[in-house]
């Protein structure tokens, strides 16, 4: 069994190697807890964190990586990303976060404020900052966008894109989830999500959801809403079908089985293989 040390030398070389590997030879904070949360079933995982950072800073230089995981660390990084920023593209980073409000995280990160405040001061920049290289990795975390019929992940998913397509130029509402927190109220009513939401499934499959009000199904429902919803839903999910077919998919519906009435839970769709014929309906 490994000691403790050596457990902790282990995961940081994890941590170094995935900043080699997908951020740009730089080691942040949350690189760090990232990389610790998917071992943490792992002998390596169970490292104690302080341990960690000791000795990512200790293999950093040799590993031609670099560590920033401090507040000051960070605030100088930033300020060196800034520097190579014109005035204009700061002052325009500065109205979006002021414009995002209490939606936008980056209004919140008061490292990144004072360095822009900074930046947009008539201060001489010094002198650490006159041959700086900046670091290529974003500093800070951005806004997420709204999930507009298919979470932002799966955006440039190829099927994804064809579906949402067919849907739209079937004139088929596509819901929208938004990334910013919602009140349950907010959430839950007119104001909530309305419409097909599409989610990868096995293989080529695609499953179709139908938001109303916020609900993709019917738990939580008040009873007397329930029949009312249930057949809105049956027939949006009809023509999410329908419009599937249109366009050569193979469509499935997924029923429920524990209720006396026809309640519809979502559509598969799988699109024609290449050069497969579309199928008749």
């Amino acid at each position: 069994m490994s000691t403790p040390t050596e457990r902790a030398d282990e995961m940081a070389r994890l941590v170094i190697a995935a900043a080699q590997q997908d951020n740009a030879c730089v080691v942040t904070s949350a690189l760090v807890d990232t990389v610790m949360k998917l071992h943490a079933d792992t002998e390596a995982g169970t490292a104690n964190e302080a341990s960690v950072r000791r000795l990512i800073r200790k293999h950093a230089a040799p590993a031609g990586v670099r560590v920033v995981l401090t507040d000051d660390e960070r605030y100088w990084a930033i300020r060196e990303q800034l520097h190579h920023m014109d005035g204009d593209q700061v002052h325009a980073l500065h109205d979006s976060i002021a414009d995002g409000g209490d939606d936008d995280p980056r209004g919140n990160d008061r490292v990144l404020v004072d360095a822009i405040s900074v930046r947009l001061s008539n201060r001489l920049s010094p002198a650490r900052l006159w041959n700086c290289k900046p670091v290529s990795v974003r500093l800070w975390d951005e806004p997420e966008p709204d999930a507009v019929g298919a979470m932002p992940e799966y955006a440039g998913h190829g099927p994804v894109v064809e579906a949402l397509e067919i849907l739209r130029a079937a004139e088929v509402r596509v819901a929208t989830v938004p990334s910013r927190k919602v009140l349950y109220r907010d959430w839950h009513g007119p104001q909530g999500p309305q419409g097909a939401f599409i989610w990868p499934g096995a293989g080529r499959t695609l499953e179709v959801s139908w938001f109303i009000d916020g609900a993709h199904d019917e738990r939580g429902m008040r009873s007397r809403d329930t029949r009312t919803v249930r057949a809105a839903r049956n027939q949006a999910l009809d023509d999410v079908a329908a419009a599937f077919r249109g366009a050569g998919w193979t469509v499935w519906r997924v029923l429920s089985r524990k209720t006396a009435t026809r309640r519809d839970l979502r559509v598969d769709v799988t699109p024609p293989a290449a050069g497969q014929s579309p199928a008749v309906s």
